[in-house]
């Protein structure tokens, strides 16, 4: 995978809301985490990661931090379906079972380490074979770990919870999973 699967567009993460951890801590052709630490930050499930990282945002990242703001949340923090960046999911290169076993041990010692207890599910519909594998296997990890999965007024036709690009925030429209 090359850096030439990820936009070039240059997005500034808001003030003050600069990541504080990215993992890898140097750039590489995936993502397993990337936020800012809080007492109680907000956790979304992307898709896949795109431009974002240490130095330089991108608009899912952007609103996922404005999402953390309005709902009160004192940090933030991107995980995703799976790790292999790409702007368009369909530059993916095909399923990695290794990157996939990492993405899940990274996610879960995350999880477990900042007792995480529910997380909003944010990654649209998913086309594509390493995307829906990495779905079932991460919310198989989430159920093991008894962490619930929310999402913001309605599904999807195909019944996933909907991209944040692509939606309205509100608490008052706060529902979760059943998986």
């Amino acid at each position: 995978m090359t850096e030439s699967k990820v936009t070039k567009i240059i997005v500034r993460y808001p003030e003050g809301q600069q990541p504080n951890f990215v993992i890898p801590t140097t750039y590489a052709p995936y993502r397993f985490l990337l936020g800012r630490q809080g007492s109680n930050p907000l956790v979304a499930i992307g898709m896949n990661p795109s431009a974002a990282r240490d130095a330089t945002s991108d608009r899912t990242v952007n609103r996922v931090i404005a999402a953390s703001e309005k709902l009160g949340y004192d940090g933030w923090t991107v995980i995703n379906t799976y790790p292999e960046r790409a702007t368009d999911a369909a530059n993916m290169d095909a399923l990695d079972e290794n990157l996939l076993a990492e993405n899940l041990a990274t996610v879960r010692t995350y999880l477990v380490a900042n007792d995480i207890k529910e997380v909003w599910g944010a990654w649209g519909d998913l086309k594509f074979d390493a995307l829906i594998k990495g779905r079932d296997a991460l919310l198989a990890l989430l159920k093991e770990l008894d962490v619930q999965v929310f999402y913001f007024k309605t599904l999807t036709k195909s019944g996933n919870p909907r991209h944040p690009l692509y939606l309205k925030i509100d608490i008052a429209e706060k529902f979760y999973l059943d998986f």
